[in-house]
């Protein structure tokens, strides 16, 4: 039996952390007050976007279900979908001539890209506060899945055996699939991930759960997701560029299991991880997870580039962005990540050479068992078709490839295929199901919509 039990299990970090909510709340409010007023003055053109944003039908949503990498794009594509509303009610004029007029020290073109800013901060922060939530919990569910059992995901605490025993009776409401899970998260806080002895999706792998590590994975599970999404950010930032929306998902990604692990009980994921490791014979605590989070913080290139645009945004300076490249090589950027057999950190880079981009990272197990994997990848954009390959070379070997082809200016549909293997650090983070053996193979189909 797999119970998620969060940060809001002892009431009064409920309190804290619903009082957090309605500040987040406000402050965006009060973004989108400050954006409207700014907006009643004279303007010129604004900045126009650069990167490419999609509303996606991906196979993987329906059918294996269990899909890290899939729910991960569908993140993204939410926060993009913040940049819609900032552009269309912070809209150009393009019959405007007048030049020279001030607001405060903002010409007209400086206070539009500034309003335009703050709206997509405000929409991205309702969307992301949300969307990481729900995808934490995703990510325990994912790891419950591969091993066999259906996870059902929902809200409140599970800080007794009363409470537990009333989610198991079905008194609590839980979701099966991750989109009603996340529209319900948008007015909702605290929450849980449970399986129920009876709903499996296959003969479920105890041998895998008890004897090799798997427990772990699922306790990891939730906080590694978090790290995921901020490794998402960075491939979307490579491929398209981004916005200063991503800001606040990003870091909170790379701080989520430093920021976990403070004062909150004995009822929390880094309580069960740092049990697991010891169990394990590992001598990994609670110090060594939180330092781990904040070395993947001030280790990365990203994360100083998002707090330059932040402050260059209210110089009047666009609020979409590209990663700093020196010479074609993106400066890297630090990973965080907690394995069955321990921590690893994970440097990601890449080079751009013409229309080619070439990422490439290394992983590195530092604590626990000592293990090193190397990533390689090509992409390249033709005229109307897009091709990505990438490899994971570790104890064994991942795959990803990835074929987009634009039908049209509104529409372009992609195919691809993943090999996943458990025995890599990659693998049994991301693989959808163990029910076949070691590997998966994941081929799927992809109809997205371009605006």
């Amino acid at each position: 039996m797999f119970k998620e039990r969060r940060k809001t299990a002892v009431t009064s970090k409920m309190e804290n952390l619903k009082n957090t909510i309605i500040r987040i709340r406000i402050f965006s409010i009060s973004i989108l007050i400050i954006a409207y007023l700014m907006l009643n003055t004279e303007s010129i053109l604004a900045q126009s976007l650069t990167s490419q944003r999609t509303l996606s039908f991906d196979s993987r949503y329906i059918i294996q279900g269990y899909s890290n990498k899939a729910v991960g794009q569908f993140g993204i594509e939410m926060l993009n979908l913040a940049t819609v509303p900032a552009d269309l009610i912070v809209r150009p004029d393009i019959n405007s001539t007048t030049r020279g007029k001030k607001f405060l020290f903002y010409d007209s073109h400086q206070l539009r890209n500034v309003a335009n800013g703050l709206l997509l901060f405000a929409g991205s922060i309702f969307l992301s506060s949300s969307f990481t939530f729900a995808y934490h919990e995703y990510g325990h569910g994912t790891r419950v899945a591969a091993v066999g059992f259906k996870p059902f995901y929902g809200h409140g605490a599970i800080a007794t055996d009363a409470d537990l025993n009333a989610a198991l009776s079905g008194s609590v409401k839980t979701y099966d699939d991750f989109l009603s899970f996340y529209l319900s998260s948008l007015f909702n806080i605290g929450g849980f991930t449970i399986a129920f002895p009876e709903n499996t999706l296959f003969t479920p792998l105890t041998d895998e759960v008890n004897n090799n590590g798997w427990y772990g994975l699922v306790q990891t599970g939730g906080l590694n997701n978090e790290m995921l999404f901020s490794e998402f950010i960075e491939d979307e930032l490579y491929r398209n560029g981004g916005h200063i929306g991503f800001l606040i998902p990003y870091i909170n990604g790379k701080l989520a299991a430093r920021n976990y692990e403070s004062g909150l009980g004995v009822f929390n994921d880094v309580t069960n991880i740092v049990n697991y490791y010891q169990g394990q014979g590992y001598n990994i605590d609670n110090d060594k997870i939180g330092n781990g989070s904040k070395v993947s913080l001030f280790t990365s290139a990203l994360s100083y580039q998002f707090v330059y645009q932040f402050v260059r945004m209210f110089s009047g300076k666009s609020s979409r962005f590209h990663p700093w490249e020196f010479r074609g090589l993106e400066l890297p950027n630090t990973l965080f990540y907690m394995n069955r057999d321990g921590l690893s950190y994970k440097i990601r880079s890449g080079y751009r050479f013409g229309e080619w981009r070439f990422p490439f990272a290394v992983e590195y197990g530092f604590e626990g068992e000592k293990r090193t994997e190397f990533t390689f990848g090509a992409e390249k954009g033709f005229e109307k078709i897009t091709a990505a390959f990438e490899a994971i070379i570790g104890k064994r070997l991942d795959l990803a490839l990835d074929v987009s082809y634009r039908q049209s200016k509104w529409l372009m549909l992609s195919g691809g295929y993943a090999l996943y293997d458990k025995r890599n650090l990659h693998g049994e983070r991301l693989i959808p199901s163990l029910e076949h053996g070691s590997v998966y193979h994941d081929f799927y189909l992809r109809a997205s919509l371009t605006y």
